[in-house]
């Protein structure tokens, strides 16, 4: 049986006063609808009408189970029309993950995207650790560089470009370089990924030159690394995302640009769990951050900086 149908008739007969009537509006003959309240007595244990050929009343515990259960279908049908609701404008909460070297840059775009749907909030998480979105409960993530094959839904958000640089404080004692190759003699700071040596790429016309790159400090974080950069500890191969600023203030200096890295550009996706109904809270947000962080954005500018976010 369908209780839950068979309780929305039940509630019908009452409102109407009739069989035929609730039949009529339920596009049921009389005798179906006669036939469900016999079942939904059979399930309730009691007898919910008085039945005579003139009149149809209710039975005290029918009366009883009508107060009981009217509530909880008018609380069903306002769930519906609020759900229907969140699925016209954005609404609720997002929780997102990104990576450190983004979050100054994400947190300034919530807030503007705050300013034009106020009835959306964000709960955020910066970690360079790949979460599993379903499992920690998360609407979006935010990812560079190329993705694995998952069940996730993708979307690029941007296309950054990649620089090497070091400070004047590094360049000042550092062994000439003129050309790819010579990274191999400089201390590079590189993101710690994998165990093993990282090999850093550069275009040569139409050639790719491998180079080897090495050095005495590493971290899982690109704020660590431009830190290190700033401190002179060696060369950095990064995304304006996290260079921009420091290549701004002249913190820290492009290097080889006759040589661009391999691949020129990387690339920054919005994932999230969604598969059928996206939720518009989450896919009004994507659009928002593929628009902002489009070919016109900034990378150099401080996203932290308060006076120039009329700029960006």
């Amino acid at each position: 049986m369908d209780q839950l149908g068979a309780i929305t008739l039940f509630n019908k007969v009452v409102e109407t006063g009739s069989f035929s009537e609730a039949g009529r509006q339920s596009n049921l003959a009389p005798s179906s609808v006669s036939r469900r309240i016999v079942d939904l007595e059979g399930w309730v244990g009691a007898v919910l009408f008085h039945r005579t050929t003139r009149k149809l009343n209710l039975t005290e515990v029918g009366q009883f189970f009508h107060e009981r259960t009217k509530g909880i279908l008018l609380d069903l049908e306002e769930a519906r029309i609020l759900s229907a609701k969140l699925q016209d404008k954005p609404a609720g909460l997002v929780h997102m993950s990104m990576p450190a070297s983004l979050e100054q840059h994400i947190v300034v775009a919530t807030a503007q995207f705050q300013a034009l749907w106020p009835e959306v909030s964000f709960n955020l998480t910066s970690t360079d650790r790949k979460v599993d979105l379903i499992a920690e409960g998360f609407d979006i993530a935010i990812r560079a560089g190329e993705l694995s094959d998952s069940t996730l839904r993708a979307r690029k958000v941007a296309e950054v470009k990649r620089r090497l640089c070091a400070s004047k404080l590094y360049l000042a004692n550092a062994p000439k370089l003129v050309h790819p190759h010579d990274i191999e003699y400089h201390h590079c700071l590189t993101l710690r990924r994998n165990p093993g040596y990282t090999v850093w790429q550069f275009s040569d016309n139409d050639n790719v030159i491998d180079v080897r790159a090495s050095g005495r400090f590493d971290a899982n974080s690109g704020n660590m690394l431009v830190t290190a950069a700033r401190l002179g500890r060696g060369l950095m191969l990064s995304p304006e995302w996290i260079l921009g600023p420091a290549i701004a203030r002249g913190d820290l200096i492009e290097l080889l640009p006759a040589y661009a890295p391999y691949p020129e550009t990387s690339s920054l996706y919005a994932v999230h769990p969604y598969q059928r109904f996206v939720p518009p809270k989450v896919r009004v947000f994507i659009d928002f951050l593929v628009e902002r962080f489009s070919n016109a954005y900034n990378w150099s500018i401080d996203p932290s900086d308060i006076d120039s976010l009329k700029l960006m």
